[in-house]
């Protein structure tokens, strides 16, 4: 029952699509899957399809009232962040243990940051979204520092939205690759068929099969998967080639 935290400290990196598509990923190579979404304004529904009008219901409402696609249940936890039992309860049911019979994916706002450092204490893994704009460079450091050296060894940084046109792009994710060896286990292209497809009201995988932002996602979720299974690190074992420049 592996637990996995999408969590950026800063907001507009594509948290949501993270969580989304590696729960989609997760659940074509078999694992069961339940996503958490803990947004106030929930955006979660719109990348399975759904329409603006679709309310998740809580972690603890009945199967009967759930909301699943293509075989995920997707749920909120709106009032996680100011829970106390919220982090106990997840450990009673058996989230912070490895093993993919059971996967709960959490889509944790940038603003939470202090429910995301003792949720990360906890987690299988930690996906970090970042983008290559220069004030997501400089928040870095600060990334580092929040995420403890407890978090950091779980923690694995994904860059997101990459427009590899643009030079600055091209050279703040080279600097950022340089930074992080290891832990950047890989990037997602810019691509505009993802907001195209929520526009349409379908899934990426239906709308742009062959869309290069589906094919990155796919690539970091087969380096995902096996962490699921093993308290090894994602990053320790990742190869430097999930990285194509």
């Amino acid at each position: 029952m592996a637990l996995i935290v999408c969590h950026s400290p800063k907001g507009g990196t594509g948290n949501t699509f993270l969580a989304a598509h590696m729960a989609l990923g997760l659940a074509e190579a078999g694992a069961d899957v339940t996503v958490l979404s803990m947004a106030a304004h929930d955006t979660l529904p719109f990348h399975f399809a759904l329409p603006p009008s679709t309310t998740l219901s809580a972690l603890h409402a009945s199967s009967e009232d759930s909301v699943v696609v293509s075989g995920i249940d997707l749920r909120h936890a709106r009032t996680a962040p100011k829970d106390p039992d919220f982090i106990p309860m997840l450990k009673d049911l058996g989230y912070f243990q490895t093993g993919r019979d059971r996967t709960l994916i959490l889509d944790v706002p940038s603003c939470e940051r202090n429910l995301a450092r003792r949720l990360v204490n906890h987690a299988c893994a930690h996906l970090c979204a970042l983008d290559t704009a220069p004030e997501t460079l400089a928040l870095l450091p600060q990334m580092f520092d929040e995420a403890g050296k407890g978090g950091l060894s779980r923690t694995s940084f994904v860059i997101n939205r990459l427009d590899d046109t643009r030079r600055l792009a091209r050279h703040n994710a080279a600097f950022v690759r340089e930074l992080m060896g290891p832990r950047l286990i890989g990037r997602i292209r810019l691509d505009e068929s993802v907001p195209e497809s929520i526009a349409m009201l379908q899934t990426l995988a239906r709308y742009a099969p062959s869309s290069a932002a589906l094919a990155d996602v796919r690539r970091l979720v087969d380096i995902v998967l096996p962490a699921l299974d093993t308290d090894i690190s994602i990053w320790s074992g990742a190869k430097s080639s999930s990285y194509a420049a």
